[in-house]
């Protein structure tokens, strides 16, 4: 009897070495440097993107809405995969963004730029324009107006990267009576300087108040909207050999019923997308570039259109997808985090206790396994003090 449970213990001790010395070993997560990266009376996270690289390491750029009546946006980004945010003098690199604190930013990173799309609003008429700035790494910013003042209504402005060569902006407009999509495809210089390539797209109809998402690969960009509680999807197709060669089919429907808030990212023929359907979040993929989708992936049951679970932000490379969204359960929400390392078979979650949005964006070295980086704020109602922080993945 002795010896049998020796065998055992010896078999049990054996096999918990070859799990451990073929189990992947967890990735870690460390908090940004400074931490945190601000404190205010109110701070909101907006946006966060992660591409490119500098001599340094990598480049990940995140914004915010900070102070309020009205507040000011502001943008900041590390030149070192995620891990400090300041300069050497020790400061936090902060730059200030012209744009409606309401209607937030959004950020894309390429051609050694960070990008900001952002809604300029006409103090007098309430007008409100497309409004761009390109800050070059290591250098200055510059700025332009994508739309003109002519009295029309913009909002949610969503920007992405088609490559190196091209910008894609689209934001949802109301003019002469009219809800549209739009979308402006441009060359890379920086946004004051008139660009060589600029093409104009409009169509829909579209949802004013129910969300846009623009992703973009070298070989496509793609925008998401709302269109009668439908989401609806448009490719446009670049030459490899000509940027400036656009093509583009009919928009799709990729999910129906009651859509709002669709958030989206494309990589290689990888797409995610993600939204909330009658409160619920969920989040459909494509393996061609959006040709088509595979079933729905629910990912939090709890919400409903009056008060809906929301999705923040949503990201894949290869097999693994990152999605964030606030499970919204009848009023708390809590932050959550649901990802897969197998294109969608499976998904792993992770709640949260702060209180505000949590953003994630993943960042691609190549030859190696691509990085989540992430930011957020939690709002603290009993100090009085709101918090801006910042994580980074270690492999």
């Amino acid at each position: 009897m002795l010896a049998k449970r020796r065998l055992l213990l010896a078999v049990a001790s054996a096999l918990s070495l070859l799990m451990a010395a073929t189990a992947p070993m967890a990735a870690g997560y460390k908090e940004a440097a400074p931490s945190p990266l601000r404190q205010a009376g109110l701070l909101r996270v907006k946006d966060i993107a992660a591409n490119g690289a500098t001599n340094k390491g990598p480049i990940v750029a995140v914004g915010w809405h900070e102070g309020s009546k009205p507040g000011q946006l502001y943008l900041a980004f590390s030149t070192d995969g995620g891990k400090d945010y300041r300069r050497t003098n020790g400061n936090l690199r902060r730059y200030r963004i012209v744009g409606d604190t309401k209607l937030g930013m959004s950020l894309a990173i390429c051609a050694g730029k960070v990008w900001v799309g952002s809604t300029f609003k006409d103090a007098g008429s309430g007008a409100t324009r497309v409004f761009l700035t390109s800050r070059t790494i290591g250098g200055g910013a510059s700025q332009a107006f994508v739309t003109p003042g002519d009295g029309r209504r913009v909002r949610d402005v969503s920007v992405a990267c088609v490559g190196n060569k091209l910008l894609a902006i689209g934001w949802l407009e109301k003019k002469d009576g009219q809800n549209r999509t739009r979308l402006v495809l441009r060359s890379t210089e920086s946004a004051a300087v008139e660009p060589a390539i600029e093409k104009k797209y409009k169509f829909g109809p579209a949802q004013f108040k129910s969300g846009i998402a623009v992703a973009g690969t070298p070989a496509a960009a793609l925008v998401a909207w709302v269109d009668d509680g439908n989401l609806r999807l448009k490719r446009f197709d670049v030459s490899a050999d000509d940027a400036s060669d656009v093509t583009s089919g009919p928009p799709s429907t990729v999910a129906w019923r009651d859509v709002t808030g669709p958030q989206m990212a494309a990589r290689g023929k990888k797409v995610a997308l993600a939204f909330s359907d009658a409160g619920k979040a969920k989040a459909k993929l494509s393996s061609d570039l959006g040709a088509s989708f595979g079933e729905v992936n629910v990912l939090a049951r709890p919400g409903s259109i009056k008060a809906p679970t929301k999705v923040y932000s949503a990201d894949v490379i290869g097999d693994r997808v990152v999605i964030e969204f606030g499970v919204n359960r009848k009023g708390v929400i809590t932050p959550t985090r649901l990802q897969s390392t197998d294109g969608g078979g499976s998904w792993g979650e992770r709640t949260f206790g702060h209180i505000g949005a949590r953003m994630g964006a993943l960042l691609k070295k190549k030859g190696k396994a691509p990085l989540l980086m992430e930011a957020w704020h939690n709002n603290a109602p009993k100090t009085g003090a709101d918090t801006f922080r910042a994580k980074y993945e270690t492999p």
